[in-house]
């Protein structure tokens, strides 16, 4: 066994000094639920036509099929909670974790960071980053680490920072003491089933991600204008309205993190901007967003469709 210096307490202190928001902890134990209930969200085609999403399905939920000496999981949320917002003349609306630079970037260098600076304490430890990875179910883990709750809408809520959270997981050899489990604390309210225009969310925790805007916006291919006309609601990249309007996010602190401070750049398009965006400015005002991974063609039809 790895030296305990109280080790899991040391990451905790490590993370939060390199500025995550928050770290949680948990036993590799098997996600039996999560992935029954995957096993039935795929089986009843809720995820559209995302067909990454069926691929490697029994490692999902079990960290050892992964890294074989998993001792511990160790989950890391970073808001990304902006403190500005679009032009009130954009018209066209992007997603908050779209508007700074590209998550999959900032968090992996950030876990990274973090790794480098445990092994200088922790000697021959192993570690795996996963950052919005199809290998893991990553808001399942956090929520295993206590990091928060799965709401209604299929994303997971911190008492302290609501949804609007990135997420990384990192599997260790390391055998650490684990965190206690959050209780779900969406009561009875349904604010997100009732808003969202889609009827995505057709019942509590059960979303149709065909429906979702954020599908429509991202992972649908088509990009045939008249195929899906005025479906989005004026979204052309992702869709925030379900977090909107949970009565978590009404009050909760702005992103620490400069990596996520929204372009400012983008901030001032206006609808007229979006209408004449061509493909120069879309490489030049997107190259660092998670936008430019659907291509300008995408986005100018997404435009087109709101």
């Amino acid at each position: 066994m790895k030296e305990r210096i109280n080790t899991g307490q040391f990451i905790k202190d490590t993370a939060k000094k390199l500025g995550f928001d928050g770290c949680g902890i948990a036993s590799p134990k098997v996600l039996e639920k999560d992935i029954a209930y995957y096993n039935k969200w795929i089986s009843d085609r809720k995820h559209g036509n995302i067909a990454y999403l069926e691929k490697n399905i029994s490692q999902k939920a079990d960290p050892t099929k992964i890294l074989k000496n998993t001792k511990s999981v160790i989950a890391l949320v970073q808001s990304y909670n902006p403190d500005v917002k679009q032009n009130t003349e954009a018209h066209y609306k992007i997603a908050k974790y779209a508007l700074g630079n590209d998550y999959h970037v900032v968090m992996k260098n950030k876990a990274n960071l973090l790794i480098a600076t445990l092994q200088k304490k922790i000697k021959n430890a192993e570690f795996k980053v996963f950052v919005d990875s199809n290998s893991i179910l990553e808001k399942a883990w956090a929520a295993r680490c206590g990091l928060g709750w799965i709401g209604k809408n299929t994303l997971l809520i911190n008492k302290e920072l609501g949804s609007y959270v990135f997420i990384c997981i990192i599997l260790t050899d390391l055998d650490l003491n684990y965190d206690e489990l959050h209780e779900d604390h969406c009561g009875n309210c349904n604010a997100c089933m009732v808003t969202c225009p889609a009827n995505a969310i057709e019942s509590p925790h059960q979303l149709n991600a065909s429906k979702c805007l954020a599908y429509l916006t991202i992972e649908d291919k088509s990009t045939e204008v008249a195929e899906g006309k005025g479906k989005t609601k004026g979204w052309i990249y992702g869709c925030d309205i379900c977090q909107d309007i949970c009565p978590w996010n009404n009050v909760i602190p702005a992103t620490t993190e400069t990596g996520f401070v929204p372009n400012p750049a983008l901030l001032k398009l206006t609808k007229k901007d979006f209408l004449n965006l061509d493909e120069k400015t879309f490489e030049k005002l997107f190259k660092n967003s998670a936008i430019k991974r659907i291509g300008f063609a995408k986005l100018k039809s997404n435009i087109e469709k709101a």
